[in-house]
């Protein structure tokens, strides 16, 4: 949830691992690192929803669940 009037933070974890075109530390893909510093926070917020959704979806090296 964000705080009003306060920036989204990044949600980099210092890991920058990719695989498969997605980071395994933050779960961002390659284009959504890139233009971070870029996006709106509306979009921003947006990136943060699908972080959780791929969270849940990926093992920790970033490879299929189950």
């Amino acid at each position: 949830m964000q705080l009003r009037n306060r920036p989204i933070k990044s949600p980099c974890k210092d890991i920058c691992i990719t695989r498969e075109g997605m980071c395994i530390g933050c779960y961002r893909t390659l284009e959504e690192m890139a233009s971070w510093r870029t996006m709106s926070e509306a979009e921003k917020a947006e990136v943060l929803e699908k972080i959780k959704e791929r969270r849940g979806s990926q093992d920790y090296y970033g490879g299929p669940v189950g």
